[in-house]
């Protein structure tokens, strides 16, 4: 699935009718940086297969913030709307299949077209409520409730990644979550 579907899904969009802004499809292998910290962030990343990592360096330790699936939108969010350089790293965890689309365009065709704030808005309530959901799962559980949330939300995810990585996301040492998915 591409924007095109993710707009007839989600906000209405007719078969033939063409979008306002363009697209460039890319394939970034496994481990490509789509931005990297202290760099501008200048695009919006749909995936339409693989999984992107969004991490933050804290004490010289890596932290993911959070796993971004297909059917979903990416960016470094901060940079992207403060125009100032990114304090986080967007990294193709797999090989990725992403449709791109320019920061200053969707900027400019915001002020002409409808479908094109309409996608915004939906979009950017979604991540919204993704991020409330991270946040009071953050302040009102422990690791073993976040971890059993994450896994009813996404088994496949718990899957797929590592403990290495689920550890970082999860906020826990990864022998703590060793012990967690074994009790």
């Amino acid at each position: 699935m591409g924007i095109r579907d993710y707009i007839i899904r989600n906000i209405g969009l007719d078969e033939g009718s063409k979008l306002p802004f363009s697209i460039e499809l890319i394939t970034a292998a496994k481990n490509k940086i789509l931005t990297d910290y202290n760099q501008h962030e200048n695009s919006v990343y749909f995936i339409r297969s693989g999984v992107v990592i969004s991490s933050i360096t804290y004490k010289d330790e890596e932290r993911i913030l959070d796993f971004h699936f297909p059917r979903t939108f990416c960016a470094s969010y901060s940079s992207l709307l403060t125009r100032e350089t990114s304090d986080t790293r967007l990294l193709c965890y797999e090989n990725c299949e992403l449709e791109v689309v320019n920061y200053k365009e969707l900027q400019a065709v915001y002020k002409t077209s409808l479908l094109a704030n309409q996608l915004g808005r939906v979009a950017t309530e979604q991540l919204f409520l993704s991020r409330v959901q991270r946040e009071k799962e953050l302040l009102t559980m422990n690791a073993e409730q976040r971890y059993q949330s994450l896994l009813n939300r996404n088994p496949a995810l718990v899957q797929t990644i590592p403990v290495k990585e689920l550890s970082k996301y999860l906020g826990v040492r990864p022998e703590s979550l060793s012990r967690i998915r074994r009790g």
